[in-house]
């Protein structure tokens, strides 16, 4: 990690991203790290076809994954494989010196994520996932209403994602890369609730329709919290496009459409009170890519805390591992709290 040093603040930080022809690379990460002030591009590697690689002029293309990670001109890398290599890459990464932002699920499992916190922090590393949406204005915003607990009960929380997976050769489909719809897009869905909430579920049960492959094509699941809150969640690859995240709070409701991609046109939300009125809350137009970029940037050079600590990844992906068990042996499961991660990229 960069200290206090004359460059702390000042330098940009040089990033390299791996799996580069991956979707959300070339459409959504890549052009945010050339917009930023704050990264620069130096590095693309892919094990397909490096003739498809964007933006090629002035960074150096590699054909393999760990021939980036081990350069020096890199300072840290972008992951955005399929879900179960990221562990292995992540730890690569880091053991080599990077700071590491990673495509979401950060890995497939509770175990897998702590034994890559632990090792973050033992290295003095930043390891952070790239979950977009809890860095835009819109977001930071609404979370703000909906923690004020002092103000606000939420009684219900209901977030829905679904889309069609037409690819038939998309890794999301394949069990043992660890796809499935509740590990593509559950980080969306979890995310709020478990903000909103301040606390772990006490229980949750889920239900999924698998597809031929062994995934689930289409997952429901319901978490239920000691202090009385309960939330509903909707993931699917085989449904219309959608995302909507509902709050039922005690005096009132909020509804928002696009949640969990929004736009620069997404930049305001309604609160309702019980007798319907409404209340208007406007944020700054942003690009959750750059936002996210821009914040890797600063935790890589010791400029600010993590917005979204370890310990929060830690805890989504707690959730998703008991609500698969539970559709898989079709019980409740029961949740245990979260020991302590050690280390400044933890809290």
């Amino acid at each position: 990690m960069l200290k206090g040093s004359k460059e702390s603040g000042s330098r940009r930080i040089r990033i390299g991203v791996i799996g580069a022809t991956s979707y959300v690379a070339k459409a959504a990460v890549i052009p945010a790290i050339l917009e930023s002030h704050q990264a620069e591009l130096v590095a693309l590697a892919s094990r397909s076809d490096t003739r498809r690689l964007p933006h090629k002029r002035g960074v150096r293309i590699f054909d393999s994954y760990e021939e980036l990670m081990q350069a020096e001109e890199v300072d840290a890398v972008y992951i955005p494989i399929p879900n179960s290599l990221h562990a292995e890459a992540a730890k690569f990464a880091l053991a080599n010196g990077k700071h590491v932002l990673c495509e979401k699920p950060m890995a497939i499992s509770e175990q897998e994520v702590r034994e890559l916190a632990e090792f973050a922090n033992a290295n003095n590393k930043i390891l952070m996932e790239a979950y977009m949406t809890h860095y835009h204005p819109r977001n930071r915003e609404l979370m703000g209403v909906v923690t004020a607990r002092h103000a606000v009960k939420v009684r219900h929380v209901h977030a829905g994602f679904t889309g069609t997976l037409e690819r038939e050769d998309d890794f999301r489909w394949r069990p043992e890369m660890g796809g499935g719809s509740l590990r593509d897009v559950g980080v969306y869905l979890i995310s709020p609730i478990l903000e909103s909430a301040g606390q772990l579920p006490e229980s949750v049960y889920g239900q999924a329709i698998y597809s031929a492959s062994g995934v689930d094509e289409s997952f429901a699941g319901l978490l239920s919290f000691k202090n009385g809150m309960s939330a509903t969640i909707f993931s699917s690859f085989i449904s219309g496009e959608g995302q909507y995240l509902r709050f039922t709070l005690e005096k009132g409701r909020i509804s928002l459409v696009n949640a969990f991609t929004p736009t620069l046109d997404d930049n305001l939300f309604e609160v309702s009170n019980l007798n319907g009125k409404l209340q208007t809350f406007k944020t700054k137009p942003a690009n959750s890519y750059l936002e996210m970029v821009n914040h890797f940037c600063d935790l890589a050079n010791n400029r600010v805390k993590p917005l979204r600590p370890l310990t929060t990844t830690l805890s989504v992906q707690r959730i998703v591992d008991h609500l698969l068990l539970s559709a898989q042996h079709r019980r409740v499961e029961y949740l245990s709290p979260i020991s302590q991660l050690d280390g400044t990229n933890s809290s």
